[in-house]
């Protein structure tokens, strides 16, 4: 059948589309389909990540929630490194500015 379609062409293949979707019970048989693919994908995808948790390798979710928790650490980093910056300059805005003179070091004989 896949042969057939391959052959149809895109033209073939769309009419041939549009004939099943017009056809009720075949449209009811391929949104069940569709619903048992799903359901398939996601009890495949949980054993999958029940296997890498096994054999402790992170998960596509693992790895997403760490960069998440890290890219919310980097934030706060940097939040904290620009509160520092301004509590720094405000106490150097607030010394006062006195250059002392240095006087030659007086050398001693023995």
């Amino acid at each position: 059948m896949i042969a057939r379609l391959r052959q149809m062409g895109e033209e073939g293949l769309s009419s041939f589309l549009n004939e099943a979707m017009s056809n009720p019970k075949l449209r009811v048989r391929l949104g069940q389909a569709g619903e048992r693919l799903l359901a398939n994908k996601s009890s495949f995808d949980r054993n999958v990540e029940t296997v890498l948790d096994f054999v402790n390798i992170p998960s596509k979710k693992d790895v997403r929630d760490l960069k998440q928790r890290l890219d919310h650490l980097s934030s706060q980093l940097l939040n904290l490194s620009i509160k520092l910056d301004r509590v720094i300059d405000s106490r150097e805005s607030a010394m006062p500015r006195v250059v002392a003179a240095r006087k030659p070091a007086k050398s001693q004989k023995r």
